[in-house]
């Protein structure tokens, strides 16, 4: 088992010569053997080994047993041990997140507290095969088939190529102790249901299958990596000004574009799961819009996709109207203005309703707002704030974009109405 271990450390380079690695320890076969491996290769590589342990608080006097375990075993080893207790269920609970969920990142955040190089986790070939099918029952696409990686940042995973039978045997054969979590025959947890119920079937039609799987797993990862490789040098040509180039972009395969696409949300820091992708790359083809979460949208319009957010409408009381004398009007950084002697009565700005139209300033001609908008790639995230302008008599305007023919400027304007909107500032 060790030069099989040895194999996968050479194969994926984990270790360079004195490195100082902390080995997470559960007390569990596959941790305590990942502890036994890296002693045996302690010299062989000049290590500094040390150990970290966290006690979750879920399986009362259990638990607590397990880091009594770890301690007397890493003390027996001449190991440096750091040790951890904490109340998981009801960190959960107080974090909104499930106790799996939470107490993972708790041990992720505890072991980044630990000086090391690398950190050590005992993943074998079965946890491997379990994510990956787990991750299919329940939706993934190529990037979820990769499963674990050997190497992530400054984890390393030496068993990721051995399956927890192989281990377990290894512990047993050479008298390793170790402590078994009772909740492992649990069939309630996700995973326990297919270790103990779906596996069994998967050897009964082939008893090489983890190899065969992790043979697949091993494939995703080439393959992903090459596409991600070209999506990363498409992404440099098709994306400017924080924009996707839709021109550039729908040139290339759909494997390429919803990885740009992807990229481009990440850059964002937007997250962006399958349904909202498989919906952003429909609107490559057409204009439109996509809701991600909450405010924020995608939308397609003039050729390129970019990120809005549609909660930035305007309110009416933050609008700067002024009456400028035609000599003081110069036109410039303006959203609105026309002939304020053409106004009838009082000016109001609101948002618009179905059917709102009005005759464009210098066309004989009367447009639905909708049709203006569209023949003028007016911002979808502005369609619906408050951009509509009237007066007594009717709409005579439209913020960003055109005043109706009745109020127009011209020559014989004495006074003008205009309206600035407040700053980005």
């Amino acid at each position: 088992m060790n030069n099989k271990a040895v194999n996968t450390v050479e194969k994926y380079n984990m270790l360079s010569k004195g490195d100082r690695v902390l080995v997470a320890v559960s007390g569990g076969a596959d941790s305590i053997a990942l502890l036994e491996f890296f002693l045996s290769i302690k010299d062989k590589y000049n290590l500094d080994i040390c150990a970290a342990h966290i006690e979750h608080g879920i399986r009362g006097k259990e638990s607590t047993d397990d880091a009594l375990f770890v301690k007397n075993y890493c003390e027996k080893s001449g190991v440096e041990l750091y040790i951890k207790s904490i109340n998981a269920p009801l960190l959960a609970k107080k974090a909104g997140m499930g106790v799996e969920e939470y107490s993972r990142k708790a041990r992720y955040d505890f072991f980044s507290t630990i000086p090391c190089d690398k950190i050590a986790t005992a993943h074998n070939l079965t946890d491997n095969v379990e994510t990956l099918l787990f991750r299919l029952a329940r939706g993934t696409g190529l990037k979820g088939a990769c499963a674990i990686p050997p190497v992530r940042g400054k984890i390393i995973r030496p068993f990721i190529e051995i399956s927890s039978s192989e281990i377990r045997n290894w512990c047993n054969d050479n008298n390793i102790p170790y402590r078994v979590d009772s909740t492992n025959s649990d069939a309630s947890y996700s995973r326990n249901l297919i270790r103990l119920q779906m596996l069994p079937l998967f050897e009964r039609l082939n008893e090489g299958y983890q190899d065969n799987i992790s043979d697949f797993i091993s494939s995703a990862n080439d393959d992903y990596s090459y596409i991600l490789s070209q999506a990363k040098s498409t992404y440099n040509e098709s994306v400017l000004n924080n924009e996707i180039d839709l021109k550039k972009l729908n040139i290339f395969d759909n494997a390429i574009k919803k990885r740009v696409i992807k990229l481009y949300f990440e850059n964002n820091n937007v997250n962006l799961d399958r349904v909202h992708l498989k919906n952003v790359l429909d609107i490559t083809q057409k204009s439109g819009k996509v809701q991600i979460e909450n405010n924020v949208y995608a939308i397609s319009a003039k050729g390129k996709i970019r990120l809005a957010n549609l909660e930035k409408s305007v309110k009416k009381d933050e609008f700067v109207t002024e009456i400028l004398n035609i000599n003081e009007f110069k036109g410039e950084n303006i959203d609105f203005y026309c002939d304020c002697d053409k106004i009838i009565g009082s000016v109001t700005i609101r948002k618009r309703l179905p059917g709102d139209s009005l005759k464009p300033a210098g066309r004989n001609v009367t447009k639905t707002l909708k049709k203006l908008f569209n023949e003028n790639a007016y911002p979808i995230e502005k369609r619906d704030g408050n951009i509509v302008v009237c007066d007594d008599e009717g709409i005579i305007g439209v913020i960003g974009l055109c005043a109706c023919e009745r109020v127009k400027k011209d020559c014989n304007t004495e006074n003008v109405f205009i309206i600035k909107l407040p700053s980005e500032d």
